[in-house]
């Protein structure tokens, strides 16, 4: 169960009072540079930035959007620091030494088996997220196979970047015949 591999994070708004107008930013800049999840499709379900002494945040975690009219039960991997503002929650590994890899490999994991069933009206809640399974690769001691995952990452962002060199060569040729001609 997600459950048994992650542990839900209770990280708050620092100061007493929050004023969206102006403790968080759309854009990243100087002053507000944490990275914030909330209920947002896409983007790695960041919307907003926040200063990171108003915020409590963590690295090396999972962000699962809970309530949202389109994003409820989106998974994203966090490995920077990041903090939460609302309608979404960060899990962190029970293991020691989690890396890009492994939360690349178990966002998409956690993705594919939460997201179908959890809706606007079915709320993405930790209470019913941390009950579900999910399958994965087990090295010869029954325990999760982390090498395994961290292999087919590394194929697959080799295979994204030969797909974009392969496109961008061929970008190349078309802009050379229309030069040329």
């Amino acid at each position: 169960m997600i459950g048994d591999l992650f542990y839900k994070l209770d990280l708050k708004f620092k100061k007493d009072k929050f004023d969206k107008t102006m403790d968080v930013s759309k854009a990243r800049n100087a002053e507000f540079n944490l990275p914030l999840v909330n209920a947002k499709h896409g983007d790695n379900g960041i919307m907003y930035f926040g200063r990171e002494t108003d915020f409590d945040c963590a690295e090396m975690t999972i962000d699962i959007v809970g309530d949202g009219a389109i994003s409820t039960g989106d998974v994203y991997p966090q490995p920077q620091s990041t903090g939460v503002l609302y309608n979404a929650y960060l899990i962190s590994p029970l293991w020691n030494s989690p890396n890009r890899k492994h939360l690349l490999y178990f966002s998409s994991v956690i993705h594919k088996s939460i997201k179908h069933k959890f809706g606007y009206d079915n709320k993405a809640g930790w209470n019913k997220v941390k009950e579900y399974f999910i399958s994965l690769p087990v090295a010869s001691d029954g325990k999760p196979d982390y090498e395994y995952m961290e292999n087919y990452i590394s194929i697959k962002e080799k295979l994204a970047i030969k797909d974009v060199v392969e496109w961008m060569q061929k970008e190349l040729e078309s802009y050379h015949v229309v030069i040329t001609n």
